[in-house]
């Protein structure tokens, strides 16, 4: 053990280099000190201890060597998040509240990575009835992947919950806020499935206007990223994209970014609108999954003098497969991969009429999956046996009953394990 100078963060990475299994650190200061070593941890296990500890512990280690030990649960399988309002006058004297679990809601939350084994940025709120809103002011963490038991106070207080896979750069996928009912067991998932755009979503959860033409005006926001449940909202430094609209087969408006509005003519026309999404920087460490996505949408559009907003025929691609939580699937042949989408508050889509999935390994040969259909169900079975350890991507071409395309290729949608 040595005294060294530095942020924590820093004097942990230098130990980790020189060989330690952990830090102790102090500063010279009274009172408790929180040492900080990273938003989703730091290089080794660090504990903290007051001044007076401190001055102990080296004139012992002046004497000679020292044998220290302590244990810490890194990452807890439970987690609470109660609300105990006043409702009357608040009167002087202390308070004491016996929380039962049986009094409480449960929920069993599963959390996916992107491929990489890493602590996701867990944030929580709670919201009274009369409008007031408290987000938790410490940066916790949830282990992805990984399972854990979350209790809610029940009740008129309202709940939500964010994660980010990299914090401060990365997205934040975001649940809907909702109340809990005493002794209610739930279930929850978080980044299932393929990773891609979605429509957003609104506080209950519900898909919102993704796509609208407004007069001559066709304006696109959606969701860059989105799970079974939830849709992200970008991060600052780390989510990149472009979009492309076409009108038969010629450009007539392009973004630098993933969303945009553009002006067209007022006849009918067939559209295609193509965005292009990727993870870049640190936040593409952890996101090693869905690493660019290129979607393009068909669509008809013609002007409608007497409606105000006209939501576009837009569909999003939902899979669903033998994925575990590091998005990996056993190298063996006859695995099925369900195709359906999803669409918006501006359009429901209809009936899958046709689907098609290819798959490859390099990006550049594509092999051509058997799709089948029964019940309306839509599934493709995909063969990967002997490619144990190779990345995936996938390309789908899915078509409604009424007419809207959606084409979508995703790198690195899943490794062979």
């Amino acid at each position: 053990m040595k005294a060294v100078d530095g942020a924590l963060h820093e004097v942990a990475q230098n130990a980790r280099a020189a060989g330690a299994g952990a830090v102790l650190a102090h500063r010279e200061a009274p009172g408790r000190w929180t040492g900080f070593t990273g938003s989703v941890g730091g290089a080794l296990p660090a504990l903290t201890i007051e001044s007076a500890e401190a001055k102990a512990l080296l004139a012992r280690l002046a004497a000679g060597k020292v044998t220290l030990s302590w244990k810490a649960e890194s990452q807890s399988p439970y987690v609470y998040s109660l609300a105990l309002p006043e409702t009357g006058a608040v009167k002087s004297g202390g308070r004491t509240h016996r929380v039962r679990d049986r009094d409480l809601a449960q929920t069993v939350s599963a959390y996916n990575s992107m491929g990489v084994a890493a602590d996701f940025i867990d944030l929580a709120g709670a919201y009274r009835p009369i409008g007031t809103g408290v987000y938790f002011g410490g940066i916790e963490t949830v282990a992805a992947p990984g399972t854990r038991t979350e209790y809610h106070s029940a009740g008129d207080t309202a709940w939500d919950q964010l994660l980010s896979s990299s914090f401060p750069w990365g997205e934040f996928m975001v649940g809907e806020q909702r109340t809990y009912t005493k002794g209610k067991k739930n279930s929850a998932t978080w980044y299932d499935g393929i990773t891609g755009p979605v429509a957003p979503r609104d506080l209950a959860g519900k898909e919102t206007l993704a796509a609208e033409r407004q007069g001559n005006l066709v304006g696109f926001a959606p969701a860059m990223w989105g799970d079974s449940g939830h849709a992200a909202q970008p991060g600052s430094f780390g989510d990149i994209g472009s979009l492309v609209l076409k009108r038969g087969g010629e450009v007539v408006g392009e973004s630098w970014y993933p969303f945009g509005v553009f002006e067209v003519p007022a006849e009918e026309g067939r559209y295609e609108l193509t965005q292009s999404i990727e993870k870049i920087g640190p936040p593409a460490r952890v996101w090693q999954r869905s690493t660019a996505v290129q979607t393009t949408w068909g669509f008809s559009s013609e002007l409608d003098a007497s409606a105000y907003s006209q939501g576009l025929a837009i569909l999003f691609p939902r899979y669903t497969g033998p994925l575990d939580g590091m998005k990996t699937v056993a190298a063996a042949n006859g695995q099925s991969i369900g195709l359906g989408v999803t669409g918006h508050a501006g359009y429901t889509p209809g009936a899958l009429k046709s689907a098609k999935l290819s798959y490859s390994y390099d990006g550049e040969h594509w092999t051509q999956a058997k799709v089948s259909e029964r019940g309306g169900r839509w599934s493709a079975v995909v063969d990967h046996a002997g490619a144990s350890g190779r990345p995936v991507s996938l390309k789908a071409e899915l078509t409604d009953a009424k007419g809207a395309t959606v084409t979508q290729a995703t790198v690195r949608a899943y490794d062979v394990r």
